[in-house]
């Protein structure tokens, strides 16, 4: 047997939370700059959002005899293209973690001058740095809701809008808000999304549609900038709604039941 076959065979279906992130206006930036400048922004992104402040991001996996272990570092990442992969083992104490490291690739990326769209999806997955091996579900849908987005931000696929994963994530990470959506394509998108602007403010002390408005400058993408622009004052104003949950209307979806109310 080859090398390369028992490298395939050793290859393990795992459990992840994935997100997919692609750049806009890929095609023109690698126009316009060599490819050293794009691989070098490449490799500042990831170490400014991803692999900043590792030693912090605490997370356990059980075994199958129940053993428990702590695992210390950030989400993998790969990126070819104009595409990002982030993804991590879909145990709780990691996915909180992961998701807001999802936001501050926005945020970060926003402050060097490059558009984010991204997904994230939930499931089955061989997702193999050593092979370059990237198969699953997730990946099909994360992609599939990645480019029927009509803006710049981060939306929850189908399969994340899932309560488990939901009770991790604290409410200054995501928001219920219908993501603007291409024809056809919003069947993908939970309605649930990434208050990457509230990671913003809290980073740089001011909403980020400044930033966005300065970067509009492409008449034939302004519909992602505006669109941007108008979830990122509607977080300002829902700024702290997961400490007002009176306030919340008996349609919302993330919001506390009274136990009487409650179906168990």
């Amino acid at each position: 047997m080859s090398e390369d076959a028992d490298q395939h065979n050793s290859l393990e279906i795992s459990r992840y939370a994935l997100a997919l992130f692609d750049v806009l206006g890929f095609s023109k930036w690698i126009e316009r700059e060599p490819l050293d400048s794009i691989l070098a922004a490449y490799r500042l992104l990831i170490e400014r959002a991803v692999n900043a402040n590792a030693k912090g991001s605490l997370s356990a996996v059980q075994m199958e005899d129940g053993a428990i272990f702590a695992v210390i570092g950030p989400p993998h990442h790969a990126y070819f293209s104009d595409t990002i992969l982030l993804w991590c083992q879909l145990v709780p104490p990691a996915v909180a973690d992961f998701v807001e490291r999802c936001a501050d690739l926005i945020c970060e990326a926003l402050a060097m001058g490059i558009p984010l769209r991204g997904a994230i999806a939930l499931g089955d997955a061989v997702l193999d740095e050593k092979s370059s091996m990237f198969i699953g579900k997730p990946i099909v849908e994360a992609a599939m809701l990645e480019k029927g987005q009509d803006w710049i931000g981060i939306t929850l696929g189908d399969s994340a809008f899932w309560s488990p994963f939901l009770a991790q994530q604290h409410g200054a990470s995501i928001i219920e808000y219908s993501a603007p959506m291409k024809q056809g394509y919003e069947k993908y998108a939970s309605p649930i999304v990434l208050d990457w602007p509230r990671r913003w403010r809290d980073k740089n002390g001011e909403c980020p549609s400044r930033k966005l408005r300065e970067l509009n400058t492409d008449p034939a993408a302004s519909k992602y900038w505006d669109n941007a622009i108008q979830f990122a004052e509607y977080s300002l104003s829902r700024h702290d709604w997961f400490k007002h949950p009176e306030s919340m209307p008996a349609d919302a979806i993330l919001r506390l039941v009274p136990r009487s109310q409650a179906k168990f």
